[in-house]
């Protein structure tokens, strides 16, 4: 009955990779907007309604009403003034858990293999024959044991490394230096 336990756990956990590999990370798109009030935001558009506009700011969720908007920017409507830039991320890092739980539990088997065959060659020397010879067969299950957890935490590993590459436009970066008679702006890559 372990066996089949221990194939059915296997199973479950890969198909949950491949779960999670399937899906997609939200996107949110850039925006800049402009208040009536002189203000800028920037940040993620989060939704727009006629009622409502909800922005994220600097980890910070912004609300907002229509008549408080003078207008909004997206890097599309830039056209050719906003970057295209290709974005490498890692939407499934937290698999990196298993990685550490898997390989634990793979260094706790094989541990307990290598007791279990010193305490058989200590059987042994003491001519009990029968009990080293379970002694044996339990570590040669703790070790198959952990070589099985070795093999998922490395499909743990590679599920939390694979990357999402994406490309989106963004706006070009401005920054404003104030010198004595003058205001300058400044266009920088």
């Amino acid at each position: 009955m372990r066996p089949w336990v221990a194939a059915l756990c296997a199973a479950l956990l890969l198909f949950q990779s491949f779960a999670a590999l399937a899906q997609s990370p939200p996107a949110l798109s850039e925006v800049r907007v402009y208040l009536n009030d002189g203000q800028v935001i920037t940040g993620q558009l989060v939704s727009r309604s006629k009622d409502l506009i909800v922005v994220r700011s600097q980890e910070r969720i912004i609300t907002l009403e229509p008549a408080q908007v003078e207008k909004i920017v997206t890097p599309e409507t830039l056209g050719s003034g906003a970057r295209t830039i290709t974005v490498r991320e890692f939407p499934y890092i937290s698999f990196l858990g298993g990685t550490v739980a898997f390989g634990l539990l793979s260094w706790l088997q094989f541990d307990t293999a290598s007791n279990r065959d010193r305490d058989a060659d200590l059987n042994a020397e003491n001519e009990l024959l029968a009990r080293a010879a379970k002694l044996r067969d339990k570590a040669d299950r703790a070790r198959m044991l952990g070589w099985g957890s070795a093999v998922l935490a490395t499909g743990s590993l590679a599920v939390a490394l694979y990357p999402h590459k994406t490309t989106r436009r963004v706006f070009p970066e401005l920054s404003f230096e104030t010198g004595a008679p003058v205001l300058l702006l400044s266009y920088a890559f």
